[in-house]
């Protein structure tokens, strides 16, 4: 049985540290280790439109996004994320990829990086295969990226496997074990993972967030039942709990095939993947840099040898990452579905409101004096970051904004703001508090605005 990776998004090697030093506490749901990694973990699957969401200015903004307004702080025009659910609603992700990519045409140029890489992959594969869909092509160039991978890996673990050599017994025969099932890992071989009901219940409510943002009102009672259940699981999996998990799971499994969401892949894939992992059956998992920087840490966690420690964790931080790895990146979300991979394309180009002024500042949420449009991406990473900062690493936050403002002025011109019921004098506003908040360091030019 082949099942996908664990994969819980940002984690970094900060927090396999921050990890360390709460050695030795319990709780009874979950250990501080885990808690410390998986806590606060940005889960970027759904794109959300909550009563929050829909209030006030932002609700005004929003309406702006079907205009294509370019980011302020990168300057790419987004995605209006209600014309991504169109998209996801009819499941363009399905179709050829030539058809994908002529949706996704005027967007050509809002695309960077890695994901402006894999279109032009995708392009380049569906010309050979015009009736294939964006997975298909992935998985058909995957074991190319997964041979590179590889190479790129092989002599950081060797230097892993060195560094081992002057570990206690100890910690040597946990760390052997370790690398013995991630060779099975990489080579695609069978291992057996333990049960874990802290995963069950984050990947279980990680689907529960997605569907309760959904209409089906079914399937939310449902979802409703299953976390209600899943709560029984005992926080370990030993000799004696194992017979509570597995009946826990058998009512679980009960309540899913008599429901709505019977044939839902995700909560299938959890069940069926639990039944084995309980049963201590072998299954093919692919290797994840994530969980081996997180089974390294459980082992070394409390090593005498500090010095011994930080050296490892830093040779393990070498191991290439999907976010600066084309090959790593390839090959992770070639086991995602298809669904997945379209989301992960575009969700960094998705339009989103973003505070300039923090909300955990004292900003108004619904204030459109203190709102922009910004890429999720970007809006994610400033987070709370006082804005003079950020155009310090980002000095390019500059003449974006004046892009953002042009494109106002223009829609102001055109009778868009009129229309929707917005007044024009946020483009004063706009100029006005990014004025303020950078120091008056950024002087926008609305003279056309003002013409």
């Amino acid at each position: 049985m082949k099942v996908p990776a664990v994969n819980f998004n940002n984690m970094t090697s900060s927090r396999y540290r921050a990890v360390s030093q709460q050695s030795g506490e319990k709780q009874d749901h979950a250990s501080k280790k885990d808690k410390a990694v998986f806590a606060d973990i940005p889960y970027v699957y759904p794109v959300t439109f909550g009563a929050d969401e829909k209030a006030g200015g932002q609700a005004k903004l929003r309406k702006l996004f079907a205009y294509g307004l370019p980011c302020i702080y990168s300057g790419v025009i987004m995605i209006d994320p209600k014309q991504f659910t169109r998209w996801n609603d009819a499941l363009l992700y399905s179709r050829p990829a030539v058809e994908v990519l002529n949706v996704l045409e005027p967007y050509n140029d809002s695309f960077q990086g890695k994901e402006a890489r894999l279109l032009k992959l995708i392009k380049e594969r569906s010309e050979i295969h015009p009736d294939k869909n964006i997975k298909e092509l992935i998985e058909e160039v995957e074991p190319i990226f997964k041979r590179r991978l590889r190479k790129r890996q092989a002599p950081i673990f060797h230097e892993l496997r060195e560094a081992a050599q002057d570990l206690p017994d100890g910690y040597r025969y946990q760390f052997q074990e370790l690398m013995n099932i991630t060779d099975m890992k990489l080579n695609d071989g069978p291992v057996i993972i333990p049960f874990s009901s802290y995963e069950f219940k984050y990947i279980l409510s990680k689907i529960n967030d997605d569907i309760q943002n959904g209409k089906n009102a079914k399937a939310k009672k449902v979802m409703n039942k299953l976390m209600k259940e899943s709560m029984r699981f005992s926080s370990k999996t030993n000799e004696k709990t194992i017979a509570h998990q597995q009946n826990v799971l058998k009512f679980l499994d009960v309540i899913l095939k008599k429901s709505v969401l019977k044939d839902d892949k995700r909560l299938r894939e959890l069940i069926d993947v639990s039944k084995s992992r309980l049963n201590q059956e072998k299954v093919v998992v692919p290797f994840s840099r994530k969980q081996f920087l997180y089974d390294l840490i459980k082992i070394i966690d409390d090593l005498p040898d500090k010095e011994l420690k930080e050296k490892m964790l830093n040779i393990a931080d070498q191991l290439p990452s999907s976010n600066e790895s084309f090959s790593a990146y390839v090959v992770k979300i070639a086991a995602d579905p298809a669904d997945k991979i379209f989301h992960r394309i575009l969700w960094g180009y998705l339009a989103s409101v973003e505070h300039l002024l923090p909300k955990s500042e004292g900003g108004d949420r619904h204030n459109l004096a203190n709102l922009g449009a910004a890429r999720t991406i970007l809006n994610s990473e400033r987070k709370s970051r006082d804005f003079k900062l950020w155009i310090i690493d980002h000095p390019e936050t500059a003449q974006n904004c004046q892009k953002y403002v042009d494109r106002l002025i223009e829609l102001n011109r055109r009778g868009v703001f009129k229309k929707n019921g917005i007044d024009p004098k946020y483009i004063e506003d706009f100029k006005n508090t990014i004025y303020d908040l950078s120091g008056k360091k950024i002087d926008l030019d609305i003279s056309e605005y003002n013409s």
